[in-house]
Parts: structure tokens; sequence; C-alpha cells
């Protein structure tokens, strides 16, 4: 996907590797922290009912992430443009989504933390990576359903929820906004 270069691939493919798994009871808003090596990107994340909306600001300015599992649809809006592709939700997408990889080797629970304000379990788990084995980390707190934290220690990669706020996020906030134009590539010039 070509067309994808100037920073929106990153953050769609960001987008898709936090989504949480589709847990009705979970309805939040948080600020989201994404570290890769020593560069941290701050973002922000709201859910509701198996949906999804991430915000980002990079090079190219905002960039606003929706994902539908009710539609099984992934749009990302370029509020500069206003404009917003639209693109069909895999299960395959690189990186997966912030949940207990279901297709994980080995899983186990290795202890309890207070992470982000809530009692979480901390599963340790195995998947398989381009090369080899891969350990990843995920705090779980029962109350939200969601993991909240992750860690790819090889790959010195992380992603954390910070100040959580629980409650009713507006349905309209996963909707594409009145306005906006339909593309098959953006516009970055």
């Amino acid at each position: 996907m070509p067309w994808l270069k100037k920073g929106t691939c990153g953050w769609l493919f960001l987008a898709l590797a936090l989504w949480p798994a589709a847990v009705p009871a979970a309805e939040f808003s948080a600020q989201m922290l994404t570290r890769v090596r020593n560069a941290t990107v701050p973002g922000r994340i709201l859910v509701k009912d198996g949906k999804m909306r991430q915000e980002f600001n990079d090079a190219e300015g905002r960039t606003i992430t929706i994902l539908r599992l009710d539609k099984k649809m992934v749009w990302v809006l370029l509020p500069r443009t206003r404009t917003y592709m639209e693109m069909p939700l895999k299960l395959k997408w690189p990186g997966q989504f912030i949940q207990i990889p279901p297709d994980a080797r080995t899983k186990r629970l290795v202890g309890n933390e207070r992470v982000g304000g809530y009692d979480a379990q901390k599963y340790e788990v195995g998947v398989v990576s381009r090369e080899g084995m891969e350990r990843q980390i995920y705090w779980l707190p029962a109350k939200l359903g969601v993991p909240i934290k992750m860690e790819v220690p090889a790959r010195h990669f992380s992603i954390e929820y910070k100040d959580i706020k629980e409650g009713p996020v507006a349905d309209r906030l996963f909707e594409i906004p009145p306005g906006y134009e339909k593309v098959s590539k953006p516009d970055l010039d």
C-alpha cells in the first residue's frame, strides 16, 4: 500500500495493534502512550461496545482511526484534508489487536500488579514471529475486560493506557463526520 507511506501506514497498523478485544461492558477514554525504543508517541483512545477510536498527531497532522467490529470496517480520517479511507477489517493485520492473541503458543499468569489505577492480572504469552518465538506481556484488569498495557521486550515496544476515564463515550465519535470525502489514497501534499 504505497499510499500509506507518509506516516498514515504506521498509525493504521498501530491502531490495529492496539484494538481491544470486543467487550460490550468496556466503555472508556484514555491517554495512550506507545513506546518504540527511545521514542514515545502520545495519543488518545476511546472504546465503546466493540468500537474504537484512536487519535494521533504526526508529521502529516492529526490522524484518526475508527475500528467498527459491527461493520467489519476500518476508517482512517485525515482532518487536515477532510478525507477518509475505508478498509475491510481483517483478522490477520500485522500486530493483531491488543488482546492476548488467541493463537498464542503459551500463556501463563505470572502475577497481579496495579497498573493505571487498576488491579490487573499479568500474563506472559509466547507467539510465533518472523524471528521465532516472541515473548509478550499483557496486563488485564477484570473491571475493564481489555488489556491496558502490553510489552514486547525483544522489540523494545510497549503500549499503555493512562488516565483512564470510565463512562459514556458519544456514539458520534465512532462515525465519519459530516463533510468528509471518501478517497482511495490520501492527498499528503
